[in-house]
């Protein structure tokens, strides 16, 4: 841009602010600003799972005698998941929602369930969720902007509370793919997303849509840049609900029990892209997941294929492009049994299994891209007790696992199986829980 026309720019700019409210003062008071929603308040609740569990034959990687050597056995008081939120509607198409979260408080990392431990004196406390819903259109759930930190709308399991799951602990395919996406645990980044409702006449078929671009993973620079080269995530998903619908007013939050007061089937497919990173060539997921409710039954299932594209050097020092695929799925049955007009006994079971390469040539991709290798296995059998709905929930279930880490060998960190944050290389145990999960 030339001087002149710069200045001319700036002389406009300065006449139009300074006409603006000489204009508006001849047509009386500005009467544009949105009114909030009569009765706004801000509403707080907690939500808490607080777990006792049994670990049996978790084993740790010995590195001077080369050896996996067992740990005791024991019993472990935690809070598996704790939540502080606040939700609020200040305007009447405009929603907000914030939740503070001090997971794993009280978890032994000797012990054989999975996640980080937040077991010090004063446990900390951080943001899991916070953003904003906007209704584009008025009294339509066509068209809705979601901004903030929150899970990008992909894979059911990575979206679903784990308040809503008939298992114990959610599936590990949610890990899997949080961790290809987001490269976080807790799978949440920061970014926009447009999606909707579209409804046929009669609402028994419903096309739920989700497109969304998120920051990459934050890598370098002490986890705050993305590093030399950025490439944002971009996501996807559609669900085709048939019968009763899933939902009736479009949300980033989603229901898997309904109580035996459905009868329908959601199909969905979703998947992302991200180009070139300091980690990968490329990067992208596809996959498909499943919600099926029919009075008492209850069946949740999906399948994702994780690609990551990356360079290797042969004898000569030239690079070489190799693709790598693993794959992750699970399955998941509940049958909602009445205990009198009040209360309903679920018992659940769940099978999980994750497969990545377990040859060397392609371990040794996958540790250059950072991605998972070997195989996992991990199986949920239980029984819930639900005394108010999601809302107060008993459990009793047994956790049962296996790996293969592959060439790879004793001691490799391959896969969620075979790494524990804080200890290092170990054989994730099984373990029974007794559970209470509660939102007030």
């Amino acid at each position: 841009m030339n001087t002149t026309t710069f200045w001319h720019k700036l002389a406009l700019f300065v006449a139009l602010t300074t006409c603006m409210p000489a204009l508006f003062a001849q047509h009386g008071s500005f009467e544009g600003f949105l009114k909030p929603k009569e009765g706004f308040k801000v509403e707080p609740y907690v939500m808490l799972q607080l777990w006792s569990t049994y670990s049996l034959d978790h084993e740790l990687y010995n590195t001077t005698t080369k050896q996996y050597e067992p740990v005791d056995d024991r019993l472990n008081f935690l809070f598996r998941r704790a939540r502080i939120g606040f939700k609020m509607q200040p305007y009447e198409n405009l929603r907000f929602n914030a939740v503070l979260a001090y997971d794993a408080t009280g978890r032994d990392v000797q012990a054989g369930t999975v996640g980080a431990t937040n077991n010090g004196g004063i446990p900390s406390v951080g943001i899991l969720d916070a953003y904003m819903e906007w209704r584009i259109k008025p009294k339509s759930e066509k068209f809705y902007l979601v901004a903030g930190f929150f899970r990008p709308q992909l894979s059911r399991e990575s979206i679903t509370t784990a308040w809503q799951t008939s298992s114990m602990e959610k599936s590990a395919t949610q890990t899997y793919v949080r961790q290809h996406t987001t490269g976080v645990g807790p799978g949440r980044v920061v970014g926009v997303n447009l999606g909707g409702l579209l409804k046929s006449e009669s609402e028994k078929v419903v096309l739920n849509y989700n497109l969304g671009v998120f920051n990459p993973s934050y890598t370098s620079n002490s986890g705050n840049s993305a590093g030399t080269h950025f490439a944002p995530l971009l996501t996807g998903r559609a669900v085709l609900s048939l019968g009763d619908p899933e939902m009736k007013q479009y949300g980033i939050a989603y229901n898997m029990n309904y109580f035996n007061q459905r009868k329908g089937i959601s199909i969905a497919l979703s998947g992302s892209r991200q180009g070139k990173t300091d980690i990968f060539q490329r990067a992208a997921t596809l996959g498909t997941d499943l919600l099926f409710n029919y009075d008492h039954l209850n069946v949740t299932a999906e399948y994702h294929q994780l690609y990551r594209q990356g360079h290797s050097n042969d004898s000569d020092e030239q690079p070489k492009t190799f693709n790598y695929i693993s794959r992750v799925g699970h399955a998941r049955a509940g049958y909602n049994l009445a205990v009198g007009k009040k209360y309903f006994i679920e018992p659940s079971l769940m099978y999980m299994h994750f497969a990545g390469a377990k040859d060397a040539a392609g371990q040794a991709n996958a540790a250059l891209v950072k991605a998972s290798s070997g195989t996992e296995s991990a199986y949920d059998a239980g029984i819930n007790w639900y005394l108010n709905e999601k809302k107060l929930k008993v459990l009793l279930h047994y956790t049962w696992r296996a790996g293969d880490p592959g060439a790879a060998g004793d001691g490799a960190t391959v896969n969620e199986y075979f790494y524990q944050s804080g200890v290092g290389a170990i054989r994730r145990g099984n373990w029974i829980g007794l559970g209470i999960n509660a939102i007030f």
